[in-house]
């Protein structure tokens, strides 16, 4: 049977806003596992609280919904359980930059070999559109009527300062693109960043696909971090593509000396214990 995105559909309903940026990373996402013969058996996507997170019924996978800004260390979990398994985190710039840069940030330090699709539509949409770290300074957003008053986090300039093995950048308006982006980060070997400018047509109106289309500029893969930061602190431009790439960093479980003669993944080595003489006792 051949793997095609009807492949990794359900019948469940979408719940996005009209032109929602969700609608094309999911296709986008579904089309790259398609296209790179990935079954749905053996793929694990983790999903935190927002609008991304009401994508786990929508694809077809092995899928875990965890708390807001954790579906980072679920993955990490799943992936050292069961290397055999294609396994993907998909969270909001919310969730990931508030609760969860602690997950980002040691996630890249280890390199554990999975994919993090970050969607940056720069507020909490899911509650009607809070500011988050992505937010520009000074933007009115809801409970902020008079605009922002922090600074603002850029994700690429953090991913890059901490040495990672891989940095992309793609955008929500062009599918296809950000599906070769994204299968380029599902075959790298090691900890994928790959940030999704995404449009939000009800909280962010001022970031339209009008806007976005004349600022996005497809870039091709560097090898040099300094390269990279260039075209991520390039205020004219939103520079899309693989702009960072190290394939000669080793990933988290491959240097882990205790299991290099162990051919077996950690769940076949999950044995059944009989405890019943230890609850008799209680």
């Amino acid at each position: 049977m051949s793997i095609t995105i009807d492949s990794y559909n359900t019948d469940v309903k979408n719940t996005w806003c009209p032109g929602c940026g969700n609608f094309n990373i999911h296709l986008a996402l579904k089309k790259a596992l398609a296209e790179l013969k990935k079954d749905p058996s053996e793929v694990v996507i983790t999903f935190d609280i927002g609008c991304n997170g009401n994508g786990g019924d929508k694809i077809k996978a092995f899928n875990i919904k965890g708390l807001h800004g954790r579906a980072l260390p679920i993955a990490i979990g799943a992936h050292l359980a069961n290397r055999e398994m294609t396994t993907i985190a998909t969270i909001g710039d919310g969730g990931c930059l508030h609760e969860g840069i602690d997950h980002l940030i040691h996630g890249i330090r280890s390199n554990y070999n999975i994919t993090v699709l970050i969607h940056n539509n720069q507020n909490f949409a899911l509650t009607t559109g809070q500011i988050t770290s992505t937010t520009i300074k000074g933007k009115r957003m809801y409970g902020f009527p008079h605009g922002k008053t922090e600074g603002d986090i850029n994700i690429g300039e953090l991913v890059l300062s901490l040495n990672p093995s891989f940095y992309a950048r793609g955008y929500s308006g062009d599918c296809i693109h950000l599906t070769e982006i994204i299968k380029e980060g599902i075959k790298h070997r090691g900890f994928s960043v790959i940030e999704i400018i995404q449009l939000c047509p009800t909280y962010n109106r001022e970031f339209s696909h009008d806007v976005a289309s004349k600022l996005v500029k497809k870039v091709d893969v560097s090898d040099s971090i300094e390269k990279a930061r260039k075209h991520i602190l390039n205020s004219k431009n939103l520079s899309i593509g693989v702009l960072y790439q190290n394939k000669k960093l080793t990933d988290y479980y491959s240097s882990l000396k205790n299991r290099k003669s162990i051919k077996t993944e950690l769940v076949d080595e999950v044995k059944r214990k009989n405890i019943s003489n230890i609850l008799a006792k209680l």
